[in-house]
C-alpha cells in the first residue's frame, strides 16, 4: 500500500533554495516549468503540489530534496525523459522509494562502485541497477559488476605526417645550371655571384 502511494511522485535533488521558491506553490510551479518546459502554458500543470524533505540548517551546504506529487503515473515517465538535460544544471530525479526498496538499493553499492572503476556510467530504475555500454542498456544483479568488462579503450586515428614548409633561399645561378644538368660555357662565364643585401625597403640600399 505504501509503495502505491507513491507510484506519481518523484524526488528531485538539486534545486536551490531560494526566495522566490520559499512556498509550495512557487516551488509546485517552478518544477511545473523545469520537468514540462515543453508544455504549452495553457495546459493543466501536471504537477500537483511539491515541498521540500527535511529541515533547513545553517551548516547545510547542498539544498534540500523535494519530493514532488505528479498528476499520473504518465506524467512522472514523461517526467523522467528530462533527466538528461537536467543533468548539465546538476539536477538528478529519483523515484519516491519505500524504506524496503531503499534497502535493496543499498545492498547494491558495492556494484554500483565496481561499475564506475570499470569506467561505465551506472544508474537505478527503482531498485534495479542498470548500466550503459555504448549505445545499449544492461542490468547488473547483485554481484555482477565483477564479472563484467570495462569498456575498451577508444584508439585514435593515424596521425598525418608533418611536412616541413619550404623555405625560399637565394642560390647561385650557376650552382643551379649545373645541378638541372646544363653545362655552362667558358663564353658565359657568369663570374662569382655578388652578395646580396638587402635594404630597409626590400631593395637594395644602393637604388
Amino acid at each position: 500500500m505504501h509503495r502505491y502511494s507513491k507510484r506519481r511522485n518523484l524526488v528531485v535533488f538539486g534545486i536551490a533554495e531560494s526566495s522566490s521558491c520559499a512556498t509550495p506553490e512557487a516551488l509546485a510551479a517552478h518544477l511545473q516549468s523545469l520537468l514540462f518546459e515543453d508544455a504549452p502554458s495553457s495546459a493543466s500543470p501536471l504537477v500537483s503540489c511539491a515541498y521540500r524533505l527535511g529541515k533547513w540548517k545553517a551548516a547545510q551546504r547542498k539544498p534540500r530534496a523535494v519530493l514532488v506529487e505528479l498528476t499520473t503515473v504518465s506524467a512522472k515517465h514523461r517526467a523522467f525523459k528530462a533527466s538528461s538535460r537536467l543533468r548539465a544544471s546538476r539536477i538528478r530525479l529519483d523515484e519516491d522509494l519505500t524504506p524496503q526498496q531503499m534497502q535493496q538499493r543499498k545492498g547494491l553499492s558495492t556494484d554500483f562502485l565496481g561499475l564506475k572503476i570499470r569506467g561505465f556510467k551506472p544508474f537505478f530504475r527503482g531498485t534495479t541497477l542498470k548500466y550503459r555500454d555504448g549505445g545499449v542498456v544492461h542490468q547488473c544483479a547483485k554481484g555482477g559488476a565483477n564479472k563484467i568488462r570495462a569498456p575498451a579503450p577508444t584508439v585514435p586515428g593515424p596521425r598525418l605526417a608533418h611536412r616541413p614548409e619550404h623555405t625560399n633561399v637565394a642560390r647561385d645561378p650557376a650552382e643551379v645550371l649545373r645541378q638541372a644538368g646544363v653545362s655552362v660555357s667558358k663564353e658565359f662565364d657568369l663570374g662569382p655571384t655578388p652578395p646580396f643585401t638587402m635594404g630597409t625597403a626590400g631593395f637594395d640600399s644602393d637604388f
